[in-house]
Parts: C-alpha cells; sequence; structure tokens
C-alpha cells in the first residue's frame, strides 16, 4: 500500500511549519494557512489594539473558531428543521387520509 500523506510547508506570520497531511487534504490545508494570514493581516490593521503576533493569532484563532460552532449550529439547525418537516408532513397525510 502506498503512502497517502505528504509534508508541507505553511507560512504563518513569515514562520514557516511543516504539516504531515492525507494528500487529499494538501488544498484545504493550503486554504486554512491562507485564511489565517488575512485573519491576522485584519487583526494588524487595526493598529496598536493588539500587542503583538501572539495577540494576532489569538484573535485570528477566536474568529475561526466562531465561526466553526456557528456553521456547526447551523448544520444542527438544518437537520433538526428537516425533521420537523417530516413530522409536520406525517400529520398532513395522516390529517388529509382521516378527514375524507
Amino acid at each position: 500500500m502506498t503512502d497517502s500523506s505528504l509534508t508541507i510547508k505553511i507560512d504563518i506570520l513569515q514562520r514557516p511549519y511543516s504539516v504531515r497531511v492525507r494528500r487529499e487534504d494538501e488544498e484545504i490545508f493550503r486554504q486554512a494557512g491562507t485564511l489565517i494570514e488575512e485573519s491576522v493581516q485584519r487583526y494588524a490593521a487595526k493598529g496598536a489594539v493588539y500587542r503583538d503576533k501572539q495577540d494576532l493569532l489569538a484573535m485570528a484563532l477566536l474568529e475561526s473558531t466562531v465561526s466553526a460552532i456557528r456553521n456547526k449550529k447551523a448544520a444542527g439547525d438544518a437537520e433538526a428543521n428537516g425533521k420537523l418537516l417530516e413530522k409536520l408532513k406525517d400529520i398532513n397525510e395522516y390529517l388529509s387520509a382521516n378527514l375524507d
């Protein structure tokens, strides 16, 4: 069996990080590195509010985590809505069949 992983370099705040990833995840990791850099740059542009790179990374991490939680909640809400729609459909069918 062939090894389906590779080591890639992701730069964050001009610091290279070697990461071993599955080949199919390479693009996701590269996109994540780009999004982190963009987030850090947005916070850096706000000026002296953040003292150092650690503050910038902490804010970028917080932003990313909030986004992940929102996405997870939205997916759960969509699933709950789907279940509710199924129950309403069942009720509608029952009423239609029994009110004739």
